[in-house]
């Protein structure tokens, strides 16, 4: 690709090779390190593409092998310039677009932020533009510390930033303290919490990190049953409860369930036939305004109405302050039509296995399978009970209250 553009750039003609000896011609070529590419052999004849410098050292090579050449097609820069050198107005256009792009390149026209998941990018870039780094500022003024230390002073919760300047555009990469933010999130250690069964079921397996178990594997348990307690007693020489500590209680607990499932789907239904001929417009819209071109466009019955709009500007930061679009308008009609037995056969066999995928993402094991499709006068269903082997334990405070009326007692 390079070396095509450096080519064109030079400029290269594409010349024509008769008489005696051709094949000798092209020898003397590659002896005199002449470049010559796109070589075409014909009838007593050859073409090929040479550079300019290479017609210049061409006259003695003809005269030694006794060939003759015709210029075919003249490419390139060069002569681009010498067919359209009266035509001021094109390279006066073509110099201003030049000097334009050059005009631009000295300002900033985007700003990038990444790493922020707590702080919205429009947040970091109102508290910018507050200290005068916006988009459309000179390129030259831009301090890259200086923002950098900026950000780190206004966020607490920002620990490190790096700002670079690449081009026309201010990157700006952070990094939040989220240590901190997750264990603010967290459920303090001195108010605890329990983990309390989510759906009725039987238990197969615990394994208990932290807290005291409630339940062993076979025992039966309902939806809201406490399964590991975040209290511990604290007791002293004797076995005596002197006090208790709040813990989070945290435990591997595996739970047999019955799951029911049931997907109806109606054996009618309706298809639109959409006609060939489609009704156009062009819109332009600014703030205030909208303008349009072409046909009237309106959705309503029998009618669908797509779009498509783009906003131009130099970035996202720095929009232009208009769009522009198409309109398509596309009348049709509804079809009614049923289900086969095997369109509504694969249409829930699908759903069905969809939906044990999604159990399988999450972890869960389908320990067995009693789902069937039954067909009514209008509809058809998948139904049926499924055995399912997953996660179990739902976190929920303890309730300290209570607590202390059951410890005062037990004292």
């Amino acid at each position: 690709m390079l070396t095509r553009i450096l080519r064109y750039i030079k400029g290269y003609v594409r010349i024509r090779i008769t008489g005696y000896s051709p094949e000798r011609f092209l020898n003397l070529c590659k002896y005199r390190k002449i470049p010559v590419w796109g070589l075409l052999p014909g009838r007593n004849f050859y073409d090929m593409n040479i550079t300019i410098a290479g017609m210049k050292k061409l006259k003695p090579i003809l005269k030694k092998t006794g060939t003759n050449l015709r210029i075919l097609e003249k490419n390139g820069l060069p002569f681009f310039l010498f067919r359209h050198r009266k035509r001021k107005i094109f390279f006066a256009g073509a110099f201003g677009c030049i000097a334009l792009v050059y005009i631009l390149s000295l300002f900033i026209w985007n700003i990038e932020i990444s790493g922020n998941y707590v702080r919205t990018d429009e947040t970091i870039l109102s508290f910018l533009r507050k200290q005068n780094v916006r988009c459309g500022m000179m390129a030259s003024s831009v301090d890259c510390a200086g923002i950098a230390r900026m950000i780190r002073k206004e966020y607490d919760d920002i620990i490190w930033v790096s700002a670079s300047l690449k081009g026309s555009q201010i990157h700006i990469d952070v990094k939040e303290n989220s240590d901190s933010r997750e264990i603010s999130e967290e459920n303090p250690v001195e108010e605890g919490n329990d983990l309390i069964a989510e759906k009725d079921g039987i238990i197969q397996e615990i394994v208990t990190r932290s807290g005291v178990p409630m339940v062993h594997a076979g025992d039966e348990v309902k939806a809201g049953d406490l399964l590991v307690s975040g209290r511990v007693e604290i007791k002293n020489d004797s076995q005596e409860v002197v006090g208790y500590q709040y813990v989070n209680a945290d435990a591997d607990i595996k739970i047999k369930t019955k799951e029911n499932y049931e997907d109806v789907l109606d054996l009618s239904y309706t298809v639109k036939k959409y006609e060939k001929q489609k009704k156009r417009q062009i819109f332009l819209r600014t703030a205030q305004k909208e303008y349009t071109l072409g046909q009237k466009v309106e959705e309503g019955k029998g009618r669908e109405v797509s779009s498509s709009e783009i906003r131009p500007g130099f970035s996202l930061s720095f929009p232009f302050p208009f769009s522009f679009g198409i309109r398509e308008e596309v009348s049709y009609r509804e079809v009614k039509k049923t289900y086969s037995k095997k369109e509504y056969q694969e249409i829930l066999s699908l759903e069905f296995d969809r939906f044990c995928e999604d159990l399988r993402k999450k972890g869960v094991q389908i320990l067995e399978n009693n789902v069937k499709i039954y067909k009514d006068t209008q509809s058809a269903r998948a139904k049926g009970t499924m055995i399912l082997l997953e996660s179990c334990g739902k976190e929920r405070k303890i309730e300290h209250g209570n607590l202390g009326e059951n410890n005062a007692d037990t004292n």
